[in-house]
């Protein structure tokens, strides 16, 4: 009689039998607005996908095509053949993982500084980098332009990637991880012998992992579809990012807009493979840094 019960008692129940229906219907409905939320959400993209694939005619015909007739991979070759796509493509690499690099070295030096530092006039500085963030950014760029063409920065990648590359949100999101780092770790190492850059490298560094993977993918999305200081500050079509390359593809009537489709696929493929393959770090990355400090 025992053995039964027990055995009785270790046995698995069944998927939503402890649920009443009330709690049954509930979750059921959350489901299938989770569903429909992604299936709106993921339309576009979708579309973009098939409309790269179609001619010209196809992306209007009424009612629409879903799915086209015949793949059109003849769009794809001819950004690379006719629109230099694997030189823009170059350039746009280079400019967010330059870009992102510096700027996790940039923000995390100074979100340590903010962090465990003591210095006349901290805490005021701090406040003038937060205030930053409510300062639009277009403000700037008339005396940004004006710096850079007396460096001789205009039309130049180098141009793109500088500015910015320390941000408040930046600084902010490192200090925040930085406080989380013990004072005790960081006076042992002192005591140890470590030097201050001996103890950021070998110390605060590995500490920081999962806010350089959250800040870093960020980052380089932000950086690769931007759009506006590159307009400003590139002129030549063998210096565009991919977002000034497909913008460049606009016609007037004559409008390749197959290709348009074409270059924002390429465009949004890196995206969807880092959100892909790091989207683990980047969710625990900023719920981490959102309860520190």
């Amino acid at each position: 009689m025992s053995a039964s019960v027990s055995t009785a008692a270790v046995r698995p129940t069944a998927i939503g039998s402890g649920k009443t229906a009330k709690q049954r219907l509930l979750l059921t409905t959350a489901l299938l607005l989770c569903l429909l939320t992604s299936a709106v959400m993921l339309f576009p993209l979708f579309w973009m996908f098939s409309s790269s694939l179609k001619t010209r005619a196809e992306i209007f015909l009424n009612p629409p095509v879903w799915l086209p007739h015949s793949l059109q991979w003849v769009n794809f070759k001819l950004l690379f053949t006719e629109h230099n796509f694997g030189r823009v493509l170059y350039n746009s690499f280079f400019v967010a993982i330059l870009y992102t690099g510096l700027s996790l070295f940039f923000n995390s030096i100074a979100g340590f500084a903010f962090a465990k530092y003591e210095f006349r006039g901290q805490k005021l500085l701090f406040m003038i980098v937060l205030g930053s963030m409510m300062v639009p950014a277009e403000t700037a760029m008339v005396p940004l332009f004006i710096i850079y063409r007396n460096l001789g920065l205009v039309d130049s990648l180098w141009g793109v990637i500088l500015p910015g590359v320390a941000s408040a949100f930046g600084i902010f999101f490192m200090r925040q991880y930085c406080s989380g780092i013990h004072n005790e770790l960081l006076e042992a190492s002192r005591v140890d012998g470590c030097s201050e850059i001996g103890l950021f490298v070998r110390v605060v560094l590995p500490n920081l992992k999962p806010a350089f993977a959250s800040l870093g993918i960020v980052t380089f999305v932000g950086q690769w579809n931007n759009f506006l200081w590159p307009s400003v500050i590139l002129r030549s079509a063998s210096n565009q990012t991919i977002s000034l390359a497909i913008r460049a593809l606009e016609s007037g009537n004559r409008t390749p807009y197959e290709l348009i489709m074409s270059g924002s696929v390429i465009s949004v493929i890196p995206l969807l493979l880092i959100i892909f393959l790091f989207q683990k770090q980047l969710i625990s990355g900023l719920m981490e840094g959102s309860v520190k400090g």
